[in-house]
């Protein structure tokens, strides 16, 4: 008999499982890349960063309860990026402070700001030695803007720096050493040496052109830095092994002016920010061997220990806000407020010890809100200004507490009076302005306008910024001092409004030009110091090219969020707001 060819139900069996399990594998393996698939790519993503997985606090939307305790303010989560990477370490921010500039650390998780330094000077552009024990910043605590390091384990402070000369911007090289910017005779230079100061400092960027704001490149003898020998203030590379016409490079096209360069911690990427045409500033990164790429809005960027990571400060008028990118340009950290301007930061590796060292903690120490900046109580009214000349010498009792300090601590910086004798300060209803400024702010009592004759005499200079379609004016006022003293020297080149008056075509329908050459002396940033006190500049208006009072290059007002209606309802009732003026 023939053999029957069917397999055997064994075999049957056999294969029959063998297939299901297959099948069973086969299954599981597309479900893994389906739900897991997006964790198992961030797991494997390179150092470089090919993705980010954010963490964000998220608000819940709930009807209050009468019952109910009022939530507690939310606070920064700390923030997981790509394969176990954070933004954790070190981080160091300069921050004003009631007027005044100090160093607080700054942690996204728990106790977010601690105050480092204190006083009544001013303390910026910290830097992080490579192992993160000591910071270098700059003070004009002696009364000139010098170096000083802070060692972190023992809150001890150093003075590295003591001349009239400015000195500012510090970088750390991987030995010790330290670049900054110095004014060397006139004219700002980059400048080295070592931290025990046994070698005398050496200048390696010798050139009629302004240099400044120096970034050592971890692992070599380069320095990336900014400076207008090309005409824009753009980023260079300094090479200090090299000689001849290979020692200096432009890096990057500059297309704007081009600000803050810093290093990765490999030393691969730069970064840094350039203005764009709207007047806004955004963050670039190139590894030197390929086309710089955006990374997106903001200044002032600093690396993460890891280098996957940029911090940067995105701010508004009158806001500040510190956000990160990945190197991809995806968004690592939403922006958060900062209490104050931000003037610098620091990021690099280490954790901060359980329990500071003791003049750190002292430096902690809740500080009490000045007089002035303090709620105001009562009923507003015009108040007279003591020792200020003024057509009409009074302002707001909103505003004369924060004139005053202003006056007092610009008074201090200058070595004279700016704000003793102003154009106009409370503008009665009965007085009219120049045409255009019917809602001028000077009616309310919250503005003043600085004299403008010191623009003629030298003692103003003002830096044209245009935000959005507006045109803003940054007011710089010239200390006292010759050299040196409590002012900085200018790093971007004045409006020259007078050229408008020369006959050239060009200059009179700008309503100006860019000035030939930086003028000399030391000055300090009013608009800046102005806004510390909450009095903010306003926008010149669309007709300034033609008409000069439409500039408003030199008024000042205390706005808190209110309107102009809002404003004028403090001093006066509505029908006295809508009698027509003249």
């Amino acid at each position: 008999m023939l053999s029957d060819p069917s397999p055997t139900p064994l075999r049957r069996s056999l294969g029959y499982w063998l297939r299901l399990a297959a099948a069973g594998v086969l299954l599981a393996i597309v479900l893994l890349f389906l739900f897991a698939g997006p964790l198992l790519a961030d797991w494997y993503a390179p150092e470089s960063g090919q993705a980010a997985a954010l963490s964000t606090e998220t608000a819940t939307a709930q009807s209050p309860q009468q019952d109910e305790a009022p939530a507690p303010t939310p606070q920064p989560t700390l923030l997981v990026v790509g394969g176990g990477r954070s933004l954790d370490g070190l981080r160091i921010l300069s921050l004003s402070e009631y007027g005044y500039t100090r160093l607080f650390s700054h942690q996204l998780s728990g106790q977010t700001f601690t105050r480092l330094t204190y006083g009544e000077w001013d303390d910026v552009a910290p830097a992080l030695s490579a192992h993160g024990g000591l910071v270098a910043f700059a003070s004009n605590r002696s009364g000139n803007w010098d170096l000083f390091v802070l060692e972190l384990d023992t809150g001890i402070t150093a003075q590295l720096t003591n001349d009239a000369a400015y000195d500012g911007t510090p970088s750390w090289s991987d030995n010790g050493w330290l670049a900054y910017t110095h004014n060397q005779d006139g004219n700002l230079e980059i400048a080295i040496r070592p931290l025990d100061g046994s070698v005398e400092a050496i200048y390696v960027s010798l050139s009629p052109a302004r240099d400044h704001s120096p970034a050592w490149r971890p692992g070599a003898q380069q320095l990336a830095f900014i400076s207008d020998r090309g005409g824009m203030p753009a980023v260079w590379l300094l090479n200090l092994d090299q000689d001849g016409g290979g020692r200096f490079a432009q890096l990057a096209p500059a297309a704007g002016a081009q600000a803050a360069p810093a290093w990765s911690p490999d030393g691969r990427w730069l970064a840094w920010a350039e203005q764009d045409a709207a007047g806004m500033w955004n963050l670039y990164a190139s590894d030197l061997l390929s086309t710089p790429r955006y990374i997106g809005a903001g200044r002032q960027p600093r690396w993460s220990p890891a280098g996957d990571v940029l911090l940067a400060e995105v701010s508004s008028e009158g806001e500040s806000y510190l956000t990160a990118y990945t190197i991809e340009g995806q968004l690592a950290l939403a922006p958060q407020p900062l209490p104050g301007s931000l003037h610098g930061a620091a990021w690099g590796e280490g954790e901060w010890p359980a329990a500071l060292a003791a003049p750190l903690q002292a430096a902690a120490q809740p500080q009490t809100p000045p007089l002035w900046a303090q709620p105001m109580s009562g009923e507003f009214q015009a108040t007279p200004l003591t020792g200020t000349y003024a057509p009409t010498p009074q302002l707001s009792n909103a505003a004369v507490l924060r004139f005053e300090a202003l006056r007092l601590r610009t008074a201090h910086l200058l070595g004279w009076d700016a704000l003793s004798s102003l154009d106009n300060a409370l503008t009665p209803l009965s007085v009219p302005l120049a045409p255009g400024q019917y809602e001028s702010w000077l009616y309310t009592g919250r503005a003043f306008e600085l004299r403008s004759g010191l623009l003629n005499a030298g003692w103003l200079a003002a830096v044209r910024e245009d935000i959005g379609g507006q045109t803003y004016w940054r007011i710089y006022l010239r200390t006292a001092a010759p050299a040196g003293g409590l002012g900085q020297p200018l790093a971007a080149l004045p409006w020259d409004f007078a050229a408008r008056y020369t006959g050239v075509e060009g200059s009179y329908q700008a309503g100006g030009k860019l000035a030939d050459e930086m003028p000399e002396g030391y000055w300090i940033d009013f608009t800046a110091l102005a806004a510390e006190y909450g009095f903010v500049r306003l926008p010149a208006q669309s007709n300034w090219r033609s008409f000069f009072p439409a500039t408003l290059l030199t008024q000042f007002a205390l706005r808190e969020g209110l309107s102009w209606q809002a404003a004028m309802q403090q001093l006066y009732t509505l029908e006295e707001i809508h009698t027509p003026r003249p």
